[in-house]
């Protein structure tokens, strides 16, 4: 395949970036040019909850001046991002109508947890050392402009993410009426965050020893130029480095800070917040150094592209985290580990057999995995009505990896599994057509998997799916009784053969 150039634009708090770069097949991304734009589109969004004509005007202003830049270079395909700025707007919709008619750009406003996910990949894409750093304790530090998110790898696996407000424009803004009213603004600084992150501590895994901290945001950048480093190297700074940086910030006025270092006035009254969260999870985790990688949304977006399009192989399989958090959610909700293994694996087995029937692919193959693993959650807070309590957890999770379209569509599946007529449910029935489609597809191949382990016993050893005729045979190898799970089975698969449009058998075969 000739090489081929796509663009991405980056719509943040403070600034709008356009990158381009230059793809071939397998072959590694590469930035040909990037340019900037400081903005105050986060600003006017954090204070009045809505963007005003100005702040359409701005965006309109910058895509147009990309748009040319994208011409230039004949770029062939255009990403159009927005983040928290556009997110959090109140009146986002109306605004995402007025661009893509003033400029014909569709903006895709990204949720939290797909934002995460590209910058978590851009990091693990772009630090050559990331495997080794996350063989042991590692937190991540996404410090954005309207929140935060720490992310934990130990034992070479994602454990736990977690978002928190402590975004740092969002601080600065919030704070700003006080830093006025009096000379000790640093220590009401420090409460505020440390209010947040003890919330943060409380839901954070236990027993983890860190051995390594990385920080990354939009700020982490001029940190790194205040250090006497490169704004775009990554950089392993030493706690006396960064404690110097920080008490220079401490004692600065941001408007010094823009004079004296020629930082845009709309960053430099964000660097205290962005640094007192780093210095605080320096002493929280007791290390003596943390690293400030060059990593950017749009390197992961990109890295994504390639992923799935061009037979880029990643250096981390970024689908390894997703279902490694999906694990990490299922033993904190106490979930009975043998048997959502056992589910997992033969629903798997069934979905991999019945695609010809389906028509299912790949991702809807990964939904449905989620969903194994967390179709027992709910026992945790109601024995009784689990999946109902299991919808509901759900909704709340963020799944790294999996926007909030998916995740409902794992909850319902979740939700459904249980029920003979999952058709009257209030939430099926809100459901658009397509959408109704796919979650009865995976809600019956879930049914019928956890029937095969209804008496959560794993007493079938070994199963062999496959398709002949227009009927799904399943062989099941035991050394047990499996009468309990053959008729759960019979009571279980009338929605598998109504969905899907084909009989399903069962064959137990008993092993000496």
């Amino acid at each position: 395949m000739a090489k081929k150039l796509v663009a991405v634009i980056d719509i943040g708090s403070l600034t709008a970036r356009l990158k381009i770069y230059e793809l071939a097949q397998k072959k590694k991304p590469k930035v040909i040019e990037t340019i900037r734009k400081y903005t105050s589109i986060g600003v006017k969004a954090l204070r009045s909850g809505a963007l005003q004509t100005e702040q359409i005007n701005e965006i309109c202003d910058c895509l147009n001046n990309f748009e040319i830049k994208c011409r230039e270079y004949k770029v062939s395909k255009i990403f159009c991002v927005a983040t928290s700025a556009l997110r959090d707007a109140g009146n986002r919709d109306v605004v995402l109508e007025q661009i893509k008619t003033k400029t014909g750009f569709k903006i895709d406003v990204l949720d939290n947890a797909t934002e995460r996910y590209f910058q978590n990949l851009a990091v693990r894409e772009t630090m050559v050392n990331f495997k080794e750093l996350v063989a042991e304790g590692t937190m991540f530090l996404d410090i954005g402009a309207g929140s935060m998110q720490a992310t934990v790898y130990d034992k070479s696996e994602f454990v736990f993410s977690q978002n928190t407000v402590l975004g740092s424009l969002r601080i600065s803004e919030m704070l700003s009426d006080i830093q006025k009213r009096t000379t000790h603004y640093e220590d009401v600084l420090e409460e505020f965050i440390s209010q947040d992150l003890d919330d943060y501590h409380a839901v954070e895994p236990k027993g983890i020893t860190y051995k390594n901290l990385i920080a990354f945001g939009g700020e982490t950048g001029f940190i790194k130029l205040l250090a006497g480093k490169g704004f775009s190297e990554s950089v392993l700074m030493t706690k006396k480095e960064f404690m110097k940086v920080y008490e220079y910030l401490l004692h600065t006025r941001p408007s010094d800070i823009t004079l004296d270092n020629s930082i845009p006035s709309n960053v430099a009254p964000l660097l205290l917040p962005a640094a007192l969260i780093i210095k605080k999870m320096l002493e929280y985790t007791g290390l003596n150094s943390v690293y400030l990688p060059i990593a950017s949304l749009s390197e992961g977006i990109v890295f994504d592209y390639a992923f799935r399009n061009l037979d880029y192989k990643p250096a981390n399989d970024p689908m390894n985290d997703l279902i490694s958090g999906a694990r990490n959610i299922a033993k904190r909700y106490k979930s009975d580990k043998k048997h959502i293994e056992f589910v997992e694996n033969a629903a798997l087995e069934i979905f991999d057999a019945s695609t010809k029937c389906t028509g299912l692919r790949d991702r809807e193959r990964l939904l449905l995995q989620l969903s194994c693993i967390l179709h027992e959650i709910g026992k945790f807070i109601n024995a009784k009505n689990h999946n109902a309590a299991a919808h509901m957890l759900i909704e709340y999770l963020e799944l790294v990896g999996v926007d909030n379209n998916e995740l409902d569509i794992i909850g319902l599946v979740v939700r459904l599994y249980p029920r003979e007529n999952p058709y009257s449910d209030s939430f099926y029935l809100a459901l658009p057509a397509d959408k109704k489609v796919l979650v009865s597809k995976l809600t019956a191949i879930l049914r019928l998997a956890d029937a095969l382990d209804s008496s959560h016993r794993q007493k079938i050893n070994k199963i062999n799916v496959h398709l002949q005729n227009d009927e799904l045979n399943i062989i099941c190898n035991t050394t047990h009784d499996c009468s309990f799970e053959e008729w759960s089975f019979e009571h279980r698969r009338n929605l598998f053969e109504e969905i899907i449009g084909i009989k399903s058998t069962i064959k137990i075969r008993r092993q000496v």
